[in-house]
């Protein structure tokens, strides 16, 4: 029987609990944002989702008044991108990882989808920082969430007052303890050694393998022949004057 680690067992069970909780329609309240950073064979993908009015109060405070205005987004774009690029710095072993990619969208709740990726993180600690939430109310909080390919990193609520995450990573960027797909050559050897001419009882196996499946067909084929014959003869005889 296949036991899962304790690594996968909270993978799987991050993975249950996210399609488990109901899809949100709405868009996001104010000073609600959501951050789901997830490691990949390419890097760090960052997508972050708030509000375009809170997204106006930390991008453009000495713009925004009231309630921003969704048609304003166009003349303030590069503004937003910016603030994109500075939301979170992020470090690997103490280094700042290099942006490589960044894009912006407004959903169809008019919420602002800001996708971030970063270089792939190999070291230990994994850090994320935010200044986003300066001067923002103290019930304003960033709910991020850290995956690896195969292992859940951890999560933790962001607020004004401690907007510092740092996870301990593996060199795969895994959380501890997950298993290495790195498999070692010995090991991959003894589960499945080759068939070879020095294995006479395999060669025999795989050569019986056949025949065995084939029996019971000849099997029924010799019985089915058998009984038209006998039904065959019985209607001569009754036929016979």
């Amino acid at each position: 029987m296949h036991v899962l680690s304790g690594a996968r067992l909270a993978t799987l069970a991050s993975f249950v609990f996210a399609l488990a909780a109901p899809a949100r329609s709405n868009a996001h309240d104010p000073f609600d944002i959501t951050t789901d950073a997830h490691i990949d064979v390419y890097g760090l993908n960052v997508h972050t989702t708030l509000s375009l009015d809170s997204a106006a109060r930390i991008c453009i405070p000495s713009v925004h008044a009231a309630r921003f205005v969704v048609g304003e987004f166009s003349e303030f774009r590069a503004r937003f991108e910016h603030c994109a690029r500075e939301f979170y710095t992020v470090t690997s072993g103490g280094e700042r990882l290099t942006l490589r990619s960044l894009s912006l969208q407004l959903s169809p709740e008019d919420d602002l989808e800001m996708r971030v990726v970063y270089d792939r993180p190999k070291k230990s600690p994994l850090v994320f920082d935010s200044a986003s939430l300066d001067g923002l109310p103290p019930a304003a909080g960033i709910v991020l969430t850290a995956t690896g390919q195969r292992s859940f990193l951890g999560q933790k609520l962001l607020r004004p007052t401690d907007a510092h995450f740092e996870l301990t990573i593996t060199a795969e960027a895994e959380a501890l303890g997950t298993p290495s797909t790195r498999a070692s050559p010995e090991a991959s050897v003894e589960s499945s050694p080759p068939i070879s001419a020095k294995d006479p009882s395999r060669n025999v196996a795989c050569r019986l393998a056949p025949m065995l499946l084939l029996a019971p067909l000849a099997v029924l084929g010799v019985w089915l022949a058998l009984r038209r014959r006998r039904s065959h003869s019985g209607r001569a005889t009754v036929s016979r004057p």
